[in-house]
């Protein structure tokens, strides 16, 4: 009896494991046993470096330069990235700095015409621009620089400035005054005012209002403040005598 039962524990055990067992002769299997394993494969994808990122290593390392004194190498970091990138307008301004502060400013004066050349409407290169040839005493080339382009009043006024100064200095105050109402619209200065004012004398008509407000201010140097007193004196007197 041990032995029949032994054996028919042996059997039931042996089906069961039978059971388990995939079919070999499934074609499906043979289809699986047939086919070789994948080979590994190495991914190797390309790291491109962007633009910016380009552009900021390439300020980073000229502000490295700058930092240990040396200019050549901070101004060729900037001309190998506009050379790459001649839209960079911020390296753009950056160089044409460096080059007029080393006492280069047909340099920074050409670097920043290739600029308006490939974008006119940068009103950060015309300012800059028209900021070294006022610095000539060539008021009306920057009033022919500035006036070529029209950004946003209120966030050029710096812009319209200078416009209106060079505008009064090389003898156009009829458009100059146009551009300090414009200003004066936007601000309340002393500096306006009294640009205002000096077209206004310079074109024999009545300029006392505009000194007037001009003393008034807070912002008016104290050359100017005595300039002006000055004036209103003399307009005052004038009016009394007649």
């Amino acid at each position: 009896m041990k032995l029949t039962a032994s054996l028919l524990l042996v059997l039931t055990a042996a089906m069961a494991y039978a059971d388990d067992q995939p079919d070999w002769n499934d074609p499906v299997w043979a289809q699986v046993m047939a086919t070789p394993p994948a080979a590994s494969e190495l991914s190797i994808s390309e790291v491109t470096v962007s633009r910016a990122d380009q552009l900021a290593e390439a300020e980073a390392t000229a502000n490295a330069a700058l930092a240990t004194g040396n200019w050549m190498q901070a101004e060729q970091q900037l001309n190998d990235a506009l050379a790459r990138y001649p839209d960079a307008h911020q390296l753009r301004l950056k160089l044409a700095a460096l080059q007029y502060g080393r006492g280069a400013p047909a340099q920074a004066k050409a670097l920043l015409q290739q600029g308006l050349e490939l974008a006119p409407e940068q009103a950060g290169l015309r300012l800059t621009l028209g900021r070294i040839l006022a610095n000539e005493n060539r008021h009306a080339a920057v009033w022919q620089v500035l006036s070529d382009a029209q950004p946003e009043l209120a966030q050029h006024l710096d812009y319209y400035a200078l416009m209106a100064e060079a505008g009064r200095r090389s003898g156009r105050c009829e458009d100059a005054m146009a551009v300090y109402h414009r200003l004066l619209t936007q601000q309340n200065s002393g500096p306006w005012w009294l640009g205002l004012g000096l077209c206004q004398r310079s074109l024999g008509r009545d300029f006392t209002h505009a000194f007037e407000q001009a003393q008034a201010s807070v912002d008016l140097g104290e050359a100017s403040l005595q300039f002006v007193n000055r004036q209103l004196e003399l307009q005052h007197g004038t009016t009394q005598t007649h």
